[in-house]
Order: structure tokens, then sequence, then C-alpha cells
């Protein structure tokens, strides 16, 4: 069951993935504008079915996603019942905000095309920052809690709680992340897609991917 969970685990994370293509993947010529710079240009070009495509990825991936943190909490908590069950809870409760995080996300473009649509761009910047105050906190926690267990599962691999390789400590969220904001920070054009928000929901992939290979 727990390797039937894993590998769930890491196919939702890559559904997550494919979702944050679908909404991330803008184009040439876009730019950055809106408060605090989280407006792009190019999703008035963008279809309305790629954000709701994107939501609904995200929604299917993080419930699997949810599975394979619960396996390898399970085969953490073999060893060390409190880290394991920190993992399972603290990671299963994130992917419930992950899906909050994405949702979100989808739905500032929506907003923003149906301002510009009808011929009110000066209310963009007034209605998203309410929005965003509106959802500051749950939205923050959320994606807090989502990164749970990349740290439990740093923590599991070097006090060898479960039986992997210790570079496996690289395969995880927070590395992901920071190697796709340091791309960006390289070359912000060529890189304004890709790899871009892509890069945590394969890191969560990744955690399913642990479980398979300490099962194994």
């Amino acid at each position: 069951m727990l390797m039937t969970f894993s590998i769930l685990g890491f196919i939702g994370g890559i559904l997550c993935a494919i979702g944050d293509i679908l909404f991330d993947l803008k184009g040439k010529g876009n730019q950055k504008t809106g408060p605090g710079g989280n407006v792009d240009t190019n999703w008035i070009k963008m279809a309305d079915w790629r954000f709701v495509a994107s939501i609904i990825c995200a929604f299917f991936g993080d419930i699997l996603v949810m599975l394979g943190i619960y396996s390898l909490g399970m085969q953490i908590a073999e060893n060390n019942q409190t880290l394991g069950y920190v993992t399972a809870i603290l990671g299963c409760a994130g992917t419930v905000g992950g899906i909050l995080v994405h949702t979100s996300l989808c739905i500032q473009p929506l907003i923003y095309k149906r301002l510009v649509e009808a011929g009110h761009p000066e209310l963009v910047e007034s209605v998203l920052k309410t929005f965003y105050k509106a959802i500051a906190f749950p939205f923050f926690l959320g994606y807090l809690l989502l990164m749970t267990p990349c740290v439990t599962s740093v923590i599991a691999i070097l006090t060898g709680c479960i039986d992997v390789p210790k570079w496996f400590v690289l395969l995880n969220s927070i590395v992901f992340l920071i190697i796709g904001v340091t791309f960006r920070k390289i070359n912000p054009k060529l890189f304004q897609d890709l790899p871009g928000i892509i890069m945590p929901s394969m890191g969560l992939a990744m955690l399913g991917l642990i479980g398979i290979v300490n099962l194994m």
C-alpha cells in the first residue's frame, strides 16, 4: 500500500507541474506590472481554459501528493515516530493549502482579464490588493506547511531514518525552488517562464520518489 501511495505521490507532483506550466508559460513579450509586480501583461492573450485546467491539475495533483507524503511519513515513523507523524500530518495539511495557493494564483489572471475586457484596467490594482489581503494568511501558511515534509525528509535522510542515498537531501521543493529562482535571476528574459514555479512541484514529486526508493 505504501509503495502504491508513493508512486501516486510522484505522479501527483508531475500533475502539479503540468498545472504550473499551463499557468506560468506566458510567452514572449510578457511584462510584470501591477501591485507587487504580480500582474503579467500576457494574461490577456492566454485562454481562460488554461487557468481552469491548471486548477484542476493542481487539485487532483495535490490529492495524490498527499498520499505520497503520508507514505513517506509512515516510512519515517518506523524509525522515528515523532518525525514521521510531523511529516505526515503537517505535510498532508500543507497539500490542502497547496490547492488554495494554486487556485488563488490562477484566479488573478481571470480577474485581470475581465476587468481589462470590461474597460476598467484602472481597477486592477485596487481589486487585486483587496484579493491579496483576503488570502494572505492562509496562502502563506499553506505554502509553509507544504514545505514541512521537505525539511523533515532531509532530517530523516541525514539521520538514517530512511534508507536512501544521502544526496537525496537535494531532492526537495526548497532546493528546486532555489534553482528556479536562480535561473530567473541569471537571465529573467530567457527563463521568464521556465523553470519558474514548476520547480517546487517537481520537488513534491521527489518526495514520492524518495518513498519509492526507500521501499525497494
